[in-house]
């Protein structure tokens, strides 16, 4: 099953890609355990390191379990596991370009979100945007303790964001936008210190709902995008202040 591996440069690369192969390839099964390291590393032809760097390499990426005693068994992809690895990506030196190609990518996904939600919502998926919309809505009520709430606004308008992929129907919807949750809270985060900010988000989530309740699919389409080009812009503004402040 296993191929020696050539002696070149970047080894535990050529490992990962050839255990990753084979996993893919459904040689390798969920459950099926591993060769000991000394054993992996005499059929493959590396160092015991190179093996070891690759199992970590895979385990960090959800297709390898290291389990107690260092028996190291092929895992199944878990939904949580492929948001994580998308969101550690993300994260690794997020500049204004990043959150550019985040905003893009929201566009285009979740634009297609509301609408499908429009079409495939339950009664169950209503009454959770409802509650969602209600915490958003008494947070911005609560005007001296926006400060001290300012969290959990957050969380509430990233919460109506997954409630409405759980609404499509499509259980791949809510894996792919989970996967921008961590940049999301910080750019809602960025956004409080332009003034209105609360008051405006939560207006054009309202609208969402509307359309969704409605069942109407191009008016969530709508609302949707007119919110996002709303939360780009309100972006572009609170970096601008940003950079006004740290030039004082």
């Amino acid at each position: 099953m296993f191929e020696i591996m050539a002696r070149e440069p970047n080894l535990t690369g050529r490992v990962v890609n050839q255990l990753e192969a084979l996993i893919v390839d459904h040689r390798l099964q969920p459950s099926d355990r591993l060769p000991a390291i000394n054993e992996l590393a005499q059929q493959l032809g590396v160092s015991r390191t190179v093996i070891r760097e690759a199992i970590g390499s895979l385990a960090a990426r959800g297709l390898l379990e290291v389990r107690h005693g260092s028996r190291t068994v092929v895992s199944r992809p878990s939904a949580e596991t492929v948001t994580q690895s998308m969101s550690r990506y993300l994260r690794a030196g997020q500049t204004a370009l990043n959150i550019d190609k985040v905003s893009h990518v929201r566009r285009v996904l979740e634009i297609e979100i509301a609408g499908c939600a429009a079409e495939q919502r339950t009664a169950q998926d209503l009454v959770r945007l409802e509650a969602l919309l209600a915490e958003m809505s008494a947070i911005v009520k609560a005007i001296d303790n926006r400060q001290t709430y300012r969290p959990h606004y957050v969380q509430s308008d990233v919460n109506f964001h997954t409630a409405l992929a759980y609404a499509t129907g499509n259980d791949l919807f809510p894996v792919v936008l989970n996967s921008l949750v961590d940049v999301m809270l910080d750019v809602r985060e960025l956004g409080f210190v332009v003034p209105g900010s609360l008051e405006k988000a939560l207006h054009f989530h309202t609208a969402i709902y509307e359309q969704v309740k409605a069942g109407n699919v191009e008016g969530a389409r709508d609302a949707m995008r007119v919110h996002l080009l709303e939360s780009e812009e309100v972006m572009r503004q609170a970096l601008a202040l940003q950079a006004a402040k740290a030039l004082q």
